[in-house]
């Protein structure tokens, strides 16, 4: 998105590509697509006792099929959920039409966080989650997105964002009484706090617009926003 790299041209972003009543929808037309796959299978292949062959293949068809399908119904089916920069505000608009903002001109805290994927799913194991959340008056607008750890590398100031501990991994590296162990500490406990805003009501955006939302923050709002990208 070009108009990104412009601080007075509005920015939307679609977000949740992979929203939840797509994956849920993915997996009852993959149950049903299996199941009507294997009951062709099992007519059109003699076997006695439990057909090995027809379960193997109707599953590879199955998946296949819903591959094709998924694919489709992203282009098609959006989350109807928006990340919106206008000249002075950043806000996540709802598909019925409720929103939630924060003011620009007012003095707004960043929180940059990441951890690695350590279980495969519908993302990559090693892959890296990368988040930004603007926090405003006890209120966070959180944004993500995953990134392979050679994109991560070539971001340009990457180290900015912080690696997120688990609770017993931060309470062994802050088991001293220094004011870096302090430091770490306060900051671990902001950024489990982001984190949890994330979980609950994050946006997800795809690696390049996740980078086009933090270069025109950093544009227009050169007076919070750290230098990232």
């Amino acid at each position: 998105m070009d108009n990104a790299l412009n601080p007075r041209t509005p920015l939307k972003i679609a977000v949740d590509n992979e929203h939840g009543a797509l994956r849920f929808t993915i997996v009852i037309i993959f149950i049903v697509g299996w199941f009507i796959s294997f009951f062709i299978l099992n007519a059109a292949i003699p076997n006695e006792g439990l057909n090995l062959i027809a379960i193997i293949v109707s599953f590879a068809i199955t998946a296949l099929f819903t591959q094709q399908i998924e694919k489709v119904l992203k282009k098609r089916w959006p989350s109807g959920r928006t990340v919106q920069i206008d000249q002075n505000t950043i806000k996540v608009v709802n598909k019925n039409g409720g929103q939630q903002s924060i003011d620009g001109d007012k003095q707004v805290n960043v929180h940059l966080w990441r951890f690695a994927i350590k279980r495969r799913s519908r993302v990559p194991k090693g892959w890296l989650m990368i988040a930004c959340a603007l926090e405003q008056d006890d209120a966070y607008l959180p944004v993500y997105t995953f990134m392979s750890p050679e994109q991560f590398d070539g971001l340009r100031n990457n180290t900015r964002f912080a690696t997120l501990m688990s609770q017993k991994e931060a309470s062994k590296s802050t088991g001293g009484i220094g004011q870096t162990d302090l430091r770490m500490a306060g900051e671990q406990r902001r950024l489990h706090t982001a984190e949890n805003a994330r979980w609950m009501n994050g946006a997800e955006m795809t690696a390049d617009d996740f980078q086009n939302f933090i270069k025109q923050l950093q544009n227009q709002f050169p007076q919070w926003m750290p230098s990232v990208l």
